[in-house]
């Protein structure tokens, strides 16, 4: 047998191993070294692929399909820097626990330390941010080596979608030729494996616990990405409990197609008055701690008090609690959880603890429904919350981090329409977003999407545009173009005087996004008006394409914005007090 059957089996195997395991896309980016396996993956019959010459917009690419369908993606390219271009991606999946399968390929031993080109140290190369690393044998000629080669395909791509979930690192040395036998027919003899996962929590014990919580003063708190689906649970347990329950955007309580007046939608701006009155006596925290810096300042404030239960639903076991007050972590699927009480028999609550929060919920709403700057004046923020309240049902709309969040997270209104928002909360970066809304759309590409960005985040991934022209994706760019970092208004370094500020922080790009969309065949708008934007956004909406809306703003607006918000409802909260 020559060395091209053998290793053609040889990937072949190792192929079949990660199909069994789950693995159904691939995004790879093209190299000498990993033409094997790029080429056996790009014509396998039911393995869907992407081609991304930017690896970096690649690892993202994944990213965005793993988060779209909650399975393991995977990830190749060649040897060499290629390989750690895909590190953000990886730190970002590490945090929001998705399963990428990585496979880097590289040069074989004997071509290693001894000044061959492209060759570099890729072993343990993203160290801990990955669940595990595994550098395959070099590819031989026998069974027990294809069934080797199989089995770690397997067992890798299973471990990264076993709690807790995660990116793994598999690397590949391959020698030349590296051109496969593509006549080859022929199939490695699976040997299937099944892993179930079972809940490790005594039900009845949880039970009791909640049973005797629930005639308690309480509030949920939700974080993390949540499906409409388990969003609606969620807000069905809190009216269950007669609890408020609170959560920023990528949890989808506000838009799951469920109008709850338990959820306190703009809990970021009543909660930054620290009101004494709104003191629980159980806190039930499901995921990661929501964007929200009021909600985070008012719970950590909390955490001092001896008095109060802390109950995390901790699902992917990695003890995410940052306030470090947990008094319980409880390592159950958050799912299961929450069906898990809404069948239980739980003791009648007190609702005056509710409309407690209702009142200062009521307010809030009635402080923006009458601002004017926020309903009336053409604004980066008003745009979003325009965006937000036309955004049509089952659509889906990816918030970029920085400034576009919190205008959503601050502002927007609980609505019974049921769309999907997603976001890259893991690291928070700025990077990549771009090409994770276009591995979302690309995992759904009949499924219209509207991306809420800044200018710098565009700038910072714009070869991600690359791919929404190539496949045509059906992808609404929403641009908030402030020339710059304008989320640095909101913090301390605002306090410098411009010639620190403005070339540190403020970092005006000067873009031409006209050129920008031009380049990469976007229909392009630039209303002038928020009567003309509405008008764009209704086309968008009626004719889903591959466009971009570009809103002027400027960094100081946002800031004054919510500065103004916040003194009416200190003046708002102090008349009804009185």
């Amino acid at each position: 047998m020559n060395w091209q059957e053998a290793m053609t089996k040889y990937l072949i195997a190792f192929i079949q191993g990660l199909e069994v395991a789950g693995i159904k896309k691939v995004v790879i980016s093209p190299g000498s070294r990993s033409t094997p396996l790029a080429l056996l993956l790009y014509r396998h019959p039911t393995i869907m692929t992407v081609v991304d010459v930017d690896e970096r917009s690649a690892g993202f690419v994944a990213l965005g399909m793993s988060k779209q369908s909650k399975e393991p993606v995977g990830l190749v390219c060649t040897s060499g820097t290629a390989a750690a271009n895909y590190y953000p991606a990886i730190c970002e999946a590490e945090a929001t626990n998705l399963p990428l399968i990585i496979m880097t390929t590289d040069r074989p031993p004997e071509l290693r330390d001894v000044g061959a080109p492209q060759a570099m140290e890729q072993q343990q190369l993203y160290s801990s941010h990955v669940k595990k690393f595994m550098e395959l044998a070099v590819p031989e000629a026998s069974e027990a080596m294809y069934r080797y080669s199989y089995w770690h395909g397997m067992k890798m791509t299973n471990l990264a979608s076993q709690t807790p979930r995660g990116p793994v690192h598999l690397n590949l040395p391959l020698r030349e030729p590296l051109l496969p036998d593509l006549e080859l027919d022929w199939k490695y003899k699976q040997t299937t494996q099944v892993f179930e996962t079972v809940e490790s929590f005594d039900d009845a014990y949880l039970r009791e616990l909640i049973t005797t919580c629930s005639t308690k003063r309480g509030v949920i708190i939700v974080g993390g990405s949540q499906t409409p689906e388990m969003a609606k649970d969620c807000l069905s347990l809190a009216e269950k409990l007669g609890w408020p329950i609170m959560g920023d955007p990528l949890t989808n309580l506000a838009n799951c197609g469920k109008n709850a007046s338990v959820l306190m939608r703009q809990a970021d701006l009543f909660l930054a008055q620290q009101p004494k009155e709104l003191v629980p006596e159980v806190i039930i925290r499901i995921g990661v701690l929501p964007v929200s810096k009021n909600i985070m300042l008012w719970l950590k404030a909390l955490s001092k008090l001896p008095t109060i239960e802390w109950l995390l639903v901790d699902e992917e076991k990695t003890w995410k609690d940052q306030l470090q007050c947990s008094d319980m972590i409880l390592p159950v699927s958050e799912k299961w959880f929450v069906q898990s009480l809404l069948t239980a028999d739980l003791a009648e609550t007190n609702r005056e603890w509710l409309d407690q929060w209702k009142r200062y919920q009521l307010t809030t709403t009635g402080i923006l429904e009458n601002s004017l700057l926020l309903n009336s004046v053409y604004s980066e923020t008003s745009a979003s919350l325009t965006l937000l309240n036309k955004i049509p049902e089952n659509a889906q709309l990816f918030v970029a981090n920085s400034n576009a969040i919190r205008f959503v997270d601050r502002f927007g209104k609980s609505n019974q329409k049921r769309y999907h928002i997603f976001g890259n909360r893991g690291v928070n970066g700025i990077d990549g977003i771009i090409s994770t809304s276009a591995g979302l759309s690309l995992a759904k590409p009949n499924k219209p999407l509207f991306l809420l960005v800044g200018d710098l985040t565009l700038f910072h991934d714009m070869n991600g545009l690359q791919l929404m022209k190539q496949f045509n994706l059906p992808i609404t760019i929403v641009l908030l173009n402030n020339n710059g970092g304008g989320i640095f208004s909101f913090l301390s370094q605002r306090q410098l005087e411009s010639h620190d500020f403005v070339p540190l922080f403020g970092t005006p790009l000067n873009l031409d996004i006209s050129k920008v969309a031009s380049l990469y065949e976007a229909e392009y708008a630039k209303p002038a008006t928020l009567v003309e934007f509405k008008e764009v956004l209704d086309l968008a909406i009626a004719e889903p394409k591959f466009r971009l809306i570009e809103v002027t703003g400027q960094q100081s607006e946002p800031v004054a914005l919510y500065e103004a918000i916040l003194a009416d409802l200190e003046k708002a909260f102090e008349r009804a007090s009185k």
